[in-house]
Parts: structure tokens; sequence; C-alpha cells
């Protein structure tokens, strides 16, 4: 399917990039660079995924079994103070108020 895409792409001589990658259209070099300082692994999947988490408008809903994207987001929220909450804990509704009145992540 895709062949005769293209095929037809470019008998139409419509521009298009052969090495197009969705993570190098969506985010920039020094973006993804940064992420993998901020501990996000530099495989194209993880990348892919970074984009998806920056640019989406709603929260992302992150299944993380080896706690990649969870340190990852720790440490590029680190400088913004990042809350963290233990569900189980007794003040839980407190901090979570005072977390949303003042900004925190």
């Amino acid at each position: 399917v895709i062949d005769e895409w293209m095929a037809s792409v470019k008998e139409k001589e419509v521009p298009f990039t052969s090495s197009y990658t969705f993570s190098s259209f969506l985010a920039k070099a020094t973006e993804v660079r940064e992420w993998n300082l901020q501990k996000l692994p530099a495989d194209d999947f993880s990348t892919e995924n970074g984009v998806l988490v920056t640019k989406s408008r709603r929260f992302p809903l992150m299944i993380d079994p080896q706690n990649q994207a969870n340190a990852w987001v720790r440490k590029m929220e680190e400088t913004r103070q990042l809350r963290v909450f233990d569900p189980n804990s007794k003040d839980i509704m407190k901090s979570l108020e005072r977390a949303i009145e003042f900004g925190s992540p």
C-alpha cells in the first residue's frame, strides 16, 4: 500500500522527505537531547513517547513497568519543584490543595 501511495506521490511531484520521522518533525534535536540528559532512554520508541507526553494537550497515561518514564518526568520537572504524592498518605488532600493553589506540578 505504501509503495503504491509513494509511486503516486512521486508521479505527481509532491515534495516529500524520504527520511521522515515522527519525532524529528514534532521535536527539535536539542529538546530530545535534553530529554536524554533527563534520563529518557535514547531509543526511537521512547523519543516518540516523549513527543506525545510533551506535546499533548491532556495528561497522558504512561504504562511504565521499568520506571523509565517515572524517572524522566521527575527529572524533567525537578526545577519546577514537582510534588509526588503517596495515595495512602494521611495528608494527601491538604498537600494536593496546596500544590494546586500554588501551581506546583
